[in-house]
């Protein structure tokens, strides 16, 4: 699928994998955020070139979880590596744990896409206060309680931070599992109706901090929200972080 233009800064990218049908994604997709991607196969020569070359990103595929795990280690310990930004793209879940222990910043769920990576990597660097942000969906800016529940998960309150048509930024702390998260439910300022929806995650950083992606919408869902947010005033429009 064709991709939007960006124009930003170039950056410096190192991706570790093996995997030739991601590297070709996840290589075009770095390439209209106008990121110089390096990649390795082997994680002894990514961990060479992490000891030699300062990267602004480190992309790594967990498929190959020990090698994984090496680089990230690496990049922990390396001064060089210190504000670079951590992205692992995930086979399951319980990556988020791998992420945690190498100071890596964000995790990419598969299956991918290229506009779940390009969202992906977007809202990671928004977090390092790094570059622009790429919008699949008209979003707005919001700070509300939202209502998450889930297979073996008592009700939780967390917060909507952004919402889009088809999907939404929440925040609800490191000690949530996100594997668990099904469903939220949230009523929108100015509005009576509480709108509820099934979700799949997208991706997730250490913080706590999530995007979902909404599933099997409602047409009273659908209808309701993007009736409010064509009521928003530009000012309240997000540009920063997708689902």
């Amino acid at each position: 699928m064709a991709l939007p233009e960006h124009t930003s800064t170039h950056l410096r990218s190192l991706l570790f994998s093996r995997d030739q049908e991601l590297i070709d994604l996840v290589g075009e997709v770095l390439k209209t955020l106008n990121i110089d991607v390096s990649h390795c196969c082997v994680a002894q020569e990514a961990v060479r070139k992490l000891t030699s070359t300062k990267f602004d990103a480190i992309i790594v595929d967990n498929a190959d979880a020990p090698g994984a795990v090496a680089v990230l280690s690496a990049a922990k310990s390396l001064p060089s590596c210190e504000q670079s930004i951590g992205i692992v793209l995930a086979v399951s879940l319980s990556s988020i744990g791998l992420a945690e222990g190498a100071r890596s910043h964000m995790v990419v769920y598969r299956p991918l896409s290229a506009n779940r990576l390009l969202n992906g990597i977007k809202s990671a660097l928004r977090l390092r206060n790094e570059g622009e942000n790429a919008r699949e969906f008209e979003r707005a800016s919001i700070n509300i309680p939202v209502t998450v529940r889930g297979a073996g998960l008592e009700q939780t309150l967390a917060f909507l931070t952004n919402v889009g048509a088809g999907g939404a930024a929440l925040n609800v702390g490191p000690s949530v599992p996100s594997s668990f998260i099904q469903t939220i439910e949230f009523c929108l300022p100015g509005t009576n109706e509480n709108l509820k929806t099934s979700v799949e995650l997208a991706w997730r950083d250490v913080q706590g901090r999530m995007g979902v992606r909404f599933t099997s919408m409602s047409t009273s869902f659908s209808d309701g929200l993007q009736k409010w947010l064509t009521t928003q005033p530009a000012s309240h429009r997000a540009s920063k972080a997708d689902a």
